[in-house]
């Protein structure tokens, strides 16, 4: 597993993710969030022309592109120990995935 270099535990809990965000749609999700961010990265790339800002973009979409990915790591193994975070927010384990959970 990767390391981790933000204290996820700093950041608020904002509310509670509903409970049809189980850690597989979260899986998913985050392949979806990943791919919209490097087309997102793509057009914007197309449009700036300043070398400054080019860097800048690319450093940005690196960077959340990497914590997208670590948390979607962290969600295969977390079913397991009954303690799943998408970014410091709880996420919710359905029975069928570990019946000892709840």
């Amino acid at each position: 597993m990767l390391i981790n270099f933000i204290d996820l535990s700093i950041i608020p809990e904002v509310g509670e993710l509903p409970t049809w965000a189980n850690p597989d749609l979260l899986k998913g999700l985050s392949v979806g969030v990943i791919v919209i961010v490097l087309i997102g990265t793509w057009f914007i790339f197309r449009l700036v022309r300043k070398v400054v800002f080019r860097s800048l973009l690319l450093v940005i979409a690196a960077g959340l592109t990497f914590s997208i990915w670590q948390q979607r790591g962290q969600l295969t193994d977390c079913v397991e120990t009954c303690s799943c975070t998408l970014f410091g927010q709880v996420v919710q384990i359905p029975v069928d995935k570990n019946p000892n959970c709840n």
